[in-house]
């Protein structure tokens, strides 16, 4: 028990919802772009989630994005801790008579 705590305690930032890396097409006739999708502009970071009920969507830069991937993988880690932690309570309780 102790040591998931202490492995909880020393993650870093830790977040939820969706980021991905698109490209797109500007729509301008004369641009690159129009030629295939090779000349598709970006890549775009777009990190997507819920607060409060409502989806939040932003652009991130590719240093945000570099973060926000880190902390989205932070909090699956977190997560599996917590269900390790639980197991882990279950059996203390079950073994107590």
């Amino acid at each position: 028990m102790k040591e998931i705590k202490t492995k909880i305690i020393n993650l870093d930032y830790i977040s939820v919802g969706t980021l991905s890396k698109t490209y797109k097409q500007c729509g301008k006739a004369n641009c690159r772009c129009s030629k295939g999708k090779e000349y598709w502009h970006g890549p775009y970071y777009i990190w997507t989630r819920k607060e409060n009920g409502k989806t939040i969507t932003k652009c991130l830069s590719a240093e945000q994005a570099k973060h926000c991937k880190n902390a989205l993988k932070n909090m699956k880690i977190l997560n599996q801790y917590i269900q390790n932690w639980k197991k882990e309570s279950v059996k203390y309780i079950e073994k107590l008579r």
